[in-house]
């Protein structure tokens, strides 16, 4: 990105990305509860929550699962020196026998 007077500005390694969720009532009440009793706020544990889920193999399979019919693609998730690394793959396309 260049900045006023040609400068070249660097981006953060570490730079967050914003993502919004709507939740319903009810999860929004646990979610807050379980925010109150941690010692956190609610975003900060909800993007803690978020993370722990896609570094979780089981979680991340059984999300795909759930949702198996509305994706042409699925994760393979996979750890590489002790990090869960995701492998994006295409399904195999179900082939049409003639009767």
């Amino acid at each position: 990105m260049r900045g006023e007077g040609g400068r070249v500005r660097s981006e953060r390694s570490d730079k967050k990305i914003r993502v919004n969720s709507y939740f319903s009532k009810a999860v929004h009440e646990k979610l807050d509860r379980l925010a109150v009793a941690c010692g956190v706020t609610k975003t900060g544990l909800a993007a803690y929550l978020v993370e722990l889920c896609l570094h979780n193999e089981n979680i991340v399979n059984f999300a795909q699962d759930q949702h198996k019919d509305s994706s042409r693609f699925r994760i393979i998730p996979s750890k590489v020196d002790g990090e869960l690394k995701f492998i994006f793959v295409e399904k195999k396309s179900k082939l049409l026998r003639p009767n």
